[in-house]
């Protein structure tokens, strides 16, 4: 767990997560990359995740994150399991307590 959390990779995802265009998407996301990347991801899917933080437009973010539009809305325009796990754990992070 200790090479995951010194990787790149993953150094990257923290970067990519904590620096977007909207200061609501960065307190997701941030969360979501401390807390549940190492947990449920591989070095390879982290690079993935990278490629995906780089696409995704921050708008489409923000409405996923606040509940105004689904993960599969988009799965042709984006990879719907990042999309989907980040719509899970905003879901428990803002809704279900």
């Amino acid at each position: 767990m200790n090479d995951f959390l010194q990787s790149k990779e993953y150094k990257r995802c923290v970067f990519l997560c904590s620096r977007r265009a909207m200061l609501e998407n960065e307190l997701l996301l941030r969360k979501f990359a401390l807390e549940y990347v190492p947990e449920h991801y591989t070095i390879d899917e982290v690079s993935e995740l990278n490629l995906f933080l780089n696409d995704i437009f921050d708008n489409d973010l923000f409405d996923v994150i606040m509940g105004r539009k689904k993960a599969s809305e988009f799965k042709d325009q984006y990879n719907e399991r990042f999309l989907h796990d980040i719509e899970k754990f905003a879901y428990n992070e803002y809704y279900s307590k």
